[in-house]
This record gives C-alpha cells, structure tokens and sequence, in this order.
C-alpha cells in the first residue's frame, strides 16, 4: 500500500462496526489503520444514529489521527428531531447528515428502480430487520428505516420545509457543525440549502452527488457558487451501488471535479461494506486514480486536506 500518499488526508465517510450492517472493520482498528497510514482524520456515519460518542472515544484510545462523528436524522434517531440535534451539536457533533436510508426520495427510488429482489438484497445489507411488525412492514420494505413502507421528506404537505427543519437548522446555525444533505431529492436539496444559509448555517456538504439521481452539474455549479462542498465518494463507482444507480466509470466523477471546481470538493470513501476492501486501502486506491485522471499534487492536498480541515475547524 502506497501509504505516503495518505500522509494528512481525510476521508469523510466511513462506516464501522457497531452497526446492524456488516462492517469490514471496528471504530477502534479502523483508527489505528488510519492512524499507521499517517491520515490526517476520518469521519465515523452510522446510518442508524450516532457516532458522536464513539468518535470522542475512540479519540482518546488512538493517537495520531483525529476521528470526528455525527448523527444521521434517520427513523431509528427519531427521524428530523431537533432534540437530538440539540443534544448531539451541544455534544461536538461534526456532522448531522438529513435522512439517508429512510429519506422518501431514497425509498421512492428503490420502489420505482430496483426489483424487489435487489430492494430485499440491498435493505437487508444494510441492516433492515427480518422481522416485520404487522401492518407496519413487509419483506422488501426498508423496516427499520422507513414507516408504513414510507420514507421522511423535509417538504410538509404543502410543499414548504416541515417546521422541525426550520428548528433544526435554528439550533445548527450558531454551532460549527457540518449540515449533510443526506439522500434528498434535488428539489429539497436546494430548498434546504437556501433555508441554511438564510439562517446563517455556516458549513454545508452535498452528500455524495454522484450517488442515485446524478446531480446534474450545473445544479452543483450553482450550489458551490453558494459555499456549498461536494463529497465525493468512491463508492459511487464500485459495482456494489449499481442497484442506486452506482458503479460509474471513474471518469464520470473526475469530469465532475474539473466542471464544479477542486476548491469546492472534499473526498469520502464511503467505504467500510465487509465485501469491500478496508476503507484505507480504498482511499489510497481513490488518489492513485485522481493522479491517473490528472489531477496535481497541490489539486489532491485541497481535496484532501485543506478543504476538509477548515470544514472541520481544524484551520
């Protein structure tokens, strides 16, 4: 493993046992690879809840590498729940991520694009239950992670943003937490990065836009315009996403960071799934690829250390 091409780098998207999905590693032995690889930090996302807790933990059992955590607004954290953002901000949050596996635009993707088979395949991978509650569930539905079969938007029935958005990103705005996008649809996405920057949120990620629904480029154009950083995430082109609309050629997502701007671009993994290589080798393989795509030493330290590192506080 090239580790010297490691040396201060962030990945800010990795996931880690304990989970109710298979992981390829634990918080504690993922750090400590990290740390030997000479990372600069990494970013702990549990889509059950948080790893807040487990991040300032692991922090102090680790030497050498900063490990940051957050809260993912999902059905088992009590879905879009100012009082757990509260409490998680107050707590040192880094990052509080809108609904991924139970966001209506994830489910209503699922149902509409992937076959049942592959819907069952995929919940189950991430952890859904196989016990589904009567009325409530049934196999190929995303239990725990949705309701009735239904996801969590940010829209109320009228179309605006849902009043616990609006406190949400109250208590978010004097903090230095990062607001992730989550698996929204594109339409809440610029709904809810307007409402943000209206009320004052300072730091703001469009999760993994190459992921599902591609985001067209003018679109993230327009919202780095606006201060808004893109996480791009290896993931989105490994063959294991091709039933969310993943494994793209590498090019795809190369061209995105030429058209969009390196100075708005963080880089995540998103790595930690047990069939997949541990998230540190996958993070090296991601440079080697950027370097082969052409991108400069100066272009990858901003991608991978810079931008992260003022997102985080840390500069």
């Amino acid at each position: 493993m090239k580790t010297e091409l490691l040396k201060g780098v962030f990945d800010m998207h990795i996931h880690s046992f304990p989970d109710v999905a298979p992981r390829k590693d634990d918080d504690i032995g993922l750090a400590k690879a990290a740390a030997a690889a000479g990372m600069g930090g990494i970013m702990l996302k549990a889509h059950q809840g948080s790893t807040v807790e487990r991040a300032h933990l692991v922090g102090k059992l680790v030497d050498g590498i900063h490990v940051f955590g957050g809260v993912v607004l999902n059905r088992p954290q009590g879905g879009l729940n100012p009082h757990a953002v509260d409490v998680y901000v107050r707590l040192g949050a880094k990052e509080i991520w809108m609904p991924t596996l139970s966001a209506d635009h994830m489910i209503r993707y699922q149902n509409t694009r992937v076959t049942p088979e592959e819907r069952t395949a995929f919940n189950m991978a991430h952890g859904a239950s196989d016990i589904f509650p009567p009325g409530l569930a049934k196999p190929g539905d995303p239990w725990p992670w949705s309701k009735e079969g239904r996801g969590i938007s940010i829209f109320d029935d009228t179309g605006k943003l849902r009043t616990e958005v609006m406190i949400i990103l109250e208590i978010m705005a004097p903090s230095q937490t990062i607001l992730g996008t989550g698996h929204l649809s594109l339409q809440e996405t610029h709904a809810l990065v307007d409402a943000a920057m209206e009320m004052g949120v300072k730091r703001i990620v469009l999760t993994h836009p190459e992921y599902m629904d591609l985001v067209p480029v003018e679109d993230q154009i327009e919202l780095a315009q606006k201060g808004v950083f893109m996480e791009r995430c290896l993931l989105a082109t490994n063959p294991a996403t091709r039933s969310i609309g993943g494994n793209l050629p590498f090019d795809v997502l190369a061209d995105n960071i030429r058209k969009v701007g390196v100075a708005s671009t963080v880089l995540g993994t998103d790595f930690g799934q047990k069939k997949n290589i541990h998230p540190v080798e996958g993070m090296t393989h991601y440079l080697m690829e950027l370097e082969k795509a052409g991108f400069t030493q100066s272009e990858i330290e901003q991608m991978a250390i810079k931008n992260p590192s003022g997102l985080l506080g840390l500069i």
